[in-house]
């Protein structure tokens, strides 16, 4: 299945060749950068000749030296070869210094490896460059969360739940192009769940070691319409990552929903509850970078399931809720649904990213102390 996910990563790239062609920059972009990202994914499992050859469709197609490095510059970048991307994207600017696009990725580059203000004089150079007030936010955006949220990212935090636990069973709502769902073992039975992307067609990712089972459906219908007891093969589940809608609400349906499966010592984990900017947490999208109102859920169930087990990791980019200590039998949730919803929904969010951490029960980063507090192992 890898060499099926190769070969549309290779189609996705000659579209966005194609769309270059035909003018369209911004959106060949954005495939490149999807493409980028999920090679070197591959690259870790060992197909860099294949990946290689993908890239070289991306640079080979440039029509301009300044579009050569550019690209260039974003391949290394996403290899993490930061030292060489560095080198290409400051080439681009000699050629021409007033490309804001290239000013923007610099300051990326110059983010990850913890030059802030390098990365932070980058994003101001490139707003001027292109003229627009706050085109440079979804940058600042990620350069904040790097600057305050330090270590591994989520998916290494991922990663390592799947590593420690080793769980036989795995539930995810909200694949996005299914990264995290590729991280289950070869012993886990995975199933992913999504309505969009519940598609091998939409997905970059596949586990190297057995695929998962996807489900096109909302998580609302896949609850009412399947027992999941009889999609994993078990009564429980072992580790479970909530990821969908970015809505409180349906953050607390799914909870909800997963807790019916859980045993005291299943793990449940929850992105994007620990915004880096009050703006990045509205309701509505109105950012690149977007958590939505997730970070309601922490002090939520720390107040009606003071029983619960939870704290969140202040990783990269938006924090990751663990909570643990699960009640099937419970009911708190469920009967006082109503009730929550129209306390929490009109707390705002924090203005401070200090205040944040506290209402977001934010712990350590400790992976022992982690692994002591949550996995009873």
């Amino acid at each position: 299945m890898i060499k099926s996910m190769l070969s549309k990563l290779r189609s996705q790239t000659e579209h966005a060749v194609a769309l270059q062609k035909d003018g369209d920059f911004s959106s060949a972009l954005a495939n490149f950068e999807l493409v980028f990202e999920a090679l070197h994914f591959y690259d870790e499992l060992g197909y860099r000749h294949e990946t290689d050859t993908i890239r070289s469709i991306c640079i080979e197609a440039q029509p301009t030296p300044i579009q050569t490095l550019y690209c260039h510059a974003l391949s290394l970048f996403y290899r993490r070869n930061y030292s060489s991307a560095l080198d290409a994207a400051e080439t681009a600017l000699l050629l021409s210094p007033q490309t804001a696009l290239v000013h923007l990725l610099l300051a990326r580059i110059h983010a990850y490896v913890n030059n802030f203000s390098a990365a932070y004089a980058a994003c101001q150079a490139g707003e001027e460059a292109s003229g627009v007030p706050g085109s440079s936010n979804e940058a600042r955006f990620m350069i904040n969360a790097l600057q305050n949220l330090p270590g591994d990212d989520y998916y290494g935090w991922l990663s390592y739940f799947h590593e420690i636990i080793k769980p036989a069973t795995y539930v995810e709502i909200g694949l996005g192009h299914g990264r995290s769902l590729a991280l289950a073992g070869r012993n886990t039975k995975a199933i992913g769940i999504d309505p969009y992307q519940g598609f091998w067609k939409n997905l970059h990712y596949v586990s190297p070691d057995s695929p998962a089972t996807l489900f096109p459906l909302t998580s609302d219908d896949f609850f009412k319409q399947y027992d999941l007891r009889q999609e994993i093969g078990t009564e429980t589940f072992d580790l479970a990552f909530i990821d969908g809608l970015h809505l409180f609400e349906q953050v607390l349906k799914d909870f909800i929903n997963l807790e019916k499966y859980a045993r005291k010592d299943s793990i449940l984990l929850i992105h994007d509850c620990l915004p880096v900017d009050a703006v990045v947490a509205e309701r509505e999208r109105c950012t690149g970078f977007w958590t939505g109102d997730v970070w309601r859920i922490i002090p939520c169930l720390k107040t009606f399931r003071p029983d619960l087990t939870i704290m969140t990791i202040p990783t990269f980019p938006s924090g990751l809720g663990v909570v643990s200590n699960l009640d099937p039998s419970s009911t708190v949730l469920s009967e006082n649904y109503e009730e929550i919803l129209a306390y929490y929904l009109s707390l705002k969010c924090p203005e401070t990213f200090e205040q944040r951490r506290v209402v977001c029960s934010v712990g350590s980063v400790d992976k022992e102390h982690i692994k002591r507090q949550f996995c009873r192992i």
